[in-house]
């Protein structure tokens, strides 16, 4: 008669992230693309000068970093965490900047959806959640 003494673990590495993680990145991805968007267009509107295309390849160039931070938090990345922090605290300054220096009031719904997305990136599901 043979008697098991141990099971085999069979434990997976990959698991679903987590509500909060998800309903971040969501929030986070939208504003990027929205934000991209908005840029090119409202740009082009004033006309393209030399300040109008440095700023819009800047934006570009943080939106894009800001979707692989998405990418990398979504998959469980280690580096994921800290890449959607910083992209939700810009947003935010972004934000209170173009409310204090252009009175641009439009900007209020991206201060309001990246502050959200920076309070559920700090719950306790997301920040354990690695992969």
């Amino acid at each position: 008669m043979t008697a098991i003494t141990h099971a085999s673990a069979t434990t997976t590495t990959r698991r679903r992230p987590p509500a909060t993680v998800i309903a971040a990145s969501i929030l986070l991805g939208l504003i990027a693309a929205v934000g991209a968007y908005g840029a090119i267009y409202f740009t082009g509107l004033e006309g393209w000068s030399g300040l109008g295309l440095s700023f819009v390849v800047s934006y570009e160039f943080l939106a894009l970093g800001g979707l692989i931070a998405v990418i990398a938090f979504l998959r469980g990345h280690r580096l994921g965490r800290p890449g959607v922090t910083v992209y939700a605290i810009w947003m935010t300054y972004f934000t209170l900047f173009k409310l204090i220096a252009f009175q641009e009031l439009q900007a209020i719904p991206f201060g309001v959806v990246a502050a959200t997305a920076l309070v559920l990136i700090t719950r306790p599901s997301s920040r354990e959640y690695r992969n």
